[in-house]
């Protein structure tokens, strides 16, 4: 069996934020059909504890720990060497030696990093006879262009250097690697607006997928986070020190919230996910709305609200915290941003609104109605179900691993 290097810029376990889902499937799916070898960084003390999980999913597990590194730290030295932060962060001397030993010892040829953060360790002439993939996911240099606007003038400064030289870096391991893939078409499409018509053929998407059988609304869940049994939720998941998450969730609540609690002020908006942030503790003053921090399992949480909303103003690529909410049988109220590169039901289709006004009118219909909730719910469920399957989602890997350039696109 031949065998796959896999470098991830987070242990992937548990499948509980954006990227970790990507990365815990993109593992299970290697790992049916290559020997797996996997490198990554533990970034939260937190995760240690799920390193045998890790090990029992692979042929060979190699972690850095740099939970205590500071991000401020990374950037105040990426300034000196003019490298954006988000690469720094990354750069370790022993993990590049355990990569670079690791191919040498087994002899591997096929190579595969999640992000740039991970391309560094696997770039350059060194490593040119081997097929290299990176999985972007994301335009990340747009993101940060994204993160610019509005901002003060220091805060602007940072994110348009890290959007300048990100933008760079993603062409560095554009012209040096086999392939890029992107998350969603959009994403693809965006990338090869932003590089050489020579070398267009190498970027090609990388679908994201659910797995239906964990978000299954008829699995039996312990819900004990209620205040009490007259009281119904709404929620939003997602990691909350992510700032696109903290951004949306401040926006809800200062400008959804106070129209839908005017109609339903027994109704509770359930904050669910790890780390938040202070901006995000302090939205618990707010009544009516909890913020629950780290939960073993958001599932329950889903399983329990009338409905989930994802009112994200920035973002990229797939929202899973749509796709899971979809597969859990919930209407999702959403944003345009949030949408973006989901293919939804007709049914689902009218939950998209920008103005804070329509999307309380939205939430306020649902909760009005409740048979509107259930067939909605059930036209997610079914559409999830048939479309976005992980084995489905991941298949172009085949190729990409095992033949020449160009691919298609």
């Amino acid at each position: 069996m031949e065998t796959v290097l896999f470098l991830c810029h987070r242990i992937p376990f548990p499948p509980n934020k954006g990227d970790k889902i990507t990365t815990y499937n993109l593992v299970k799916y290697l790992a049916k059909r290559y020997r797996l070898v996997i490198g990554c960084f533990i970034d939260d003390e937190h995760d240690k504890q799920y390193i045998p999980v890790v090990e029992d999913l692979c042929d060979e597990l190699f972690t850095v720990d740099i939970s205590a590194k500071s991000s401020l730290g990374s950037g105040l030295m990426s300034l000196l060497v003019n490298k954006p932060v988000s690469t720094y962060h990354y750069q370790s001397a022993a993990m590049q030696r355990w990569v670079d030993e690791v191919i040498e010892r087994d002899h591997i040829q096929r190579l595969i990093a999640y992000s740039a953060g991970t391309a560094q360790f696997i770039e350059g002439a060194k490593h040119r006879d081997k097929k290299r993939i990176v999985d972007m996911a994301d335009v990340d240099s747009d993101k940060w262009q994204q993160y610019a606007v509005n901002k003060p003038f220091y805060s602007a400064w940072v994110y348009k250097r890290e959007h300048r030289l990100v933008k760079q870096y993603e062409q560095q391991i554009l012209q040096d690697f086999d392939a890029i893939t992107l998350i969603t078409d959009e994403e693809r499409d965006l990338f090869k607006s932003m590089s050489p018509a020579n070398v267009a053929n190498k970027i090609v998407t990388l679908g994201n997928g659910v797995d239906t059988e964990y978000f299954d609304p008829q699995a039996a869940f312990d819900f004990t986070d209620k205040p009490d049994d007259t009281h119904e939720l709404i929620c939003f998941t997602g990691a909350m020190d992510y700032w696109a998450n903290v951004d949306a969730v401040v926006w809800f609540v200062n400008e959804v919230w106070p129209l839908v609690k005017q109609r339903y002020p027994q109704l509770y908006f359930y904050i669910v996910g790890g780390k938040p942030t202070e901006k995000v503790r302090n939205l618990a003053d707010t009544d009516g709305v909890i913020v629950t921090g780290r939960v073993v399992d958001v599932r329950p949480y889903v399983h329990q609200s009338k409905v989930c909303v994802a009112p994200l103003r920035i973002a990229r690529g797939v929202q899973n915290k749509v796709l899971e909410a979809m597969s859990m049988a919930k209407p999702v109220v959403m944003t345009s941003m949030g949408q973006e590169g989901i293919e939804l039901p007709v049914a689902q289709q009218p939950l998209i609104e920008d103005s804070p006004e329509q999307q309380a009118a939205l939430i306020t219909s649902l909760l009005d109605d409740a048979a509107k909730l259930a067939d909605i719910g059930r036209v997610n469920r079914e559409w999830i179900v048939s479309r976005y399957g992980w084995d489905g989602a991941l298949s172009l890997l085949d190729s990409l691993l095992e033949q020449d350039a160009p691919y298609d696109s």
